[in-house]
């Protein structure tokens, strides 16, 4: 899914196991794990999630991975299995500018603007490929969004967005009918997007990520039901679906093209030891403060009390008394 030979195989590597780390850590893992690992599968054809997690955070960090002597960096085979995983030929990961795609969500660039983007670069030769290829063909194509939590992407990036209605892997709703939903405001999609527990050994998307998916739709008139200002679309429940919202019926008419990454960075050490003293200072100040309000009351054992909490809250542990 990656290559080292990209110059941004570095982020590529971070977004591709931060999807994966987002389907490990699930509750729902049992569905949003697929494709899952087969390194990973016991002798009892049985998934070991524990050991697949485990197995992530020891993964070396993206600087670590692509350092300029990452040729010392030794991975167990675990990792090494895991990594094979991560470099299939479906589909590969491919950096690009946010400001590309700006055109596209232009209306809320200033509230929804992406930290990153991904190209999905699908394989030609695939089936599923093909199949969407001759229907744009056929019917020609529209942008639109679709917005999941992360626990979702791993499987949607390897394996497409599918139509669950009515199954047991639905998670959200079908009120204007069964299929896969889309928008063509980015703002709809992103608020089925929340943000979620990606992988801990991130360092450049962070350890909480959120994904909306940009994608291409085919405009068939019988599976996809969309409304139109000339309303020439035919279709039994087309007067349901309001005008921001597209219901494809069938996965062949959907193709991922784009991810877009909104990030929650990660606190550096530095960053974290700062923030951890001025909150340290506040504190004191408010331990303090309320010292002076009690030291008014006639009890004086509580005043000795909060000051020797505002001194230890403020001296390195061992040198107070």
């Amino acid at each position: 899914m990656f290559l080292h030979e990209d110059p941004h195989a570095c982020e590529v590597y971070d977004c591709v196991v931060s999807l994966l780390s987002g389907a490990a850590n699930s509750y729902r893992k049992a569905s949003t794990l697929n494709p899952f690992p087969k390194a990973f599968v016991t002798e009892n054809k049985d998934r070991d999630y524990d050991r697949l997690c485990e197995c992530l955070k020891r993964l070396p960090s993206p600087e670590e991975m692509f350092s300029a002597d990452r040729n010392v960096i030794q991975l167990d085979a675990d990792q090494h299995s895991l990594m094979q995983f991560l470099s299939n030929d479906v589909v590969q990961l491919r950096k690009v500018a946010v400001a590309e795609l700006q055109p596209h969500y232009a209306s809320c660039a200033s509230t929804l603007h992406p930290n990153y983007a991904f190209e999905l670069v699908h394989n030609s030769n695939s089936s599923t490929f093909q199949e969407f290829s001759a229907l744009k063909a056929q019917y020609g194509a529209q942008t639109a969004f679709h917005g999941s939590t992360i626990e979702n992407w791993h499987c949607i990036v390897n394996t497409g967005l599918r139509n669950f209605s009515g199954t047991e892997k639905q998670k959200t709703g079908a009120l204007f009918g069964e299929g896969i939903y889309l928008s063509t405001m980015l703002s709809v999609a992103a608020d089925f997007s929340r943000s979620g527990e990606g992988w801990s050994n991130s360092t450049i998307l962070g350890r909480r990520i959120r994904v909306v998916g940009l994608c291409e739709v085919v405009k068939h008139p019988e599976l996809v039901n969309r409304k139109e200002s000339d309303s020439t679309q035919r279709g039994a429940s087309l007067a349901s679906v309001p005008n921001a919202y597209i219901v494809a019926q069938s996965s062949a008419c959907v193709k991922v093209k784009y991810l877009l990454i909104y990030t929650e960075k990660a606190v550096s050490k530095e960053d974290a030891k700062k923030a951890g003293n001025s909150y340290t200072l506040v504190m004191f100040y408010v331990v303090l403060l309320l010292a002076i309000v009690m030291s008014r009351a006639e009890n004086q054992a509580s005043v000795k009390y909060w000051s020797n909490k505002a001194y230890r809250m403020v001296l390195p542990k061992g040198k107070w008394r």
